[in-house]
């Protein structure tokens, strides 16, 4: 899931689940409180200097108290070409569904 860091401690992160329009806008679905694992001190490292992160968690579930298993931080930059593709997409299939 895309999500921005909103606040974090050495057990839990609190973070707000991001989607993409078709319109490249940021859409934020919802606050989730999760969880850190305690074996590993990277993810916490990771999201710590991260404003916006990849997040995987245990299971796949994206529910309060779900334990995060890996990380990616994402930079501003690297969400607004995230936009720029989403919109490029659907512009793409646009032209090929009015060509067809």
């Amino acid at each position: 899931m895309l999500a921005k860091i909103n606040d974090i401690s050495q057990i839990n992160v609190k973070v707000t689940k991001l989607d993409i329009d078709d319109f490249g806008s940021v859409i934020p679905l919802r606050e989730l409180d999760l969880k850190l694992p305690q074996d590993d001190d990277s993810i916490g490292d990771t999201l710590r200097h991260s404003s916006y992160a990849i997040l995987f968690t245990k299971g796949d579930r994206e529910d309060d108290g779900s334990t995060i298993i890996l990380a990616r931080g994402v930079t501003t930059e690297e969400l607004n070409e995230e936009k720029e593709r989403t919109v490029q997409a659907v512009q793409d299939k646009e032209k090929k569904y009015n060509k067809g």
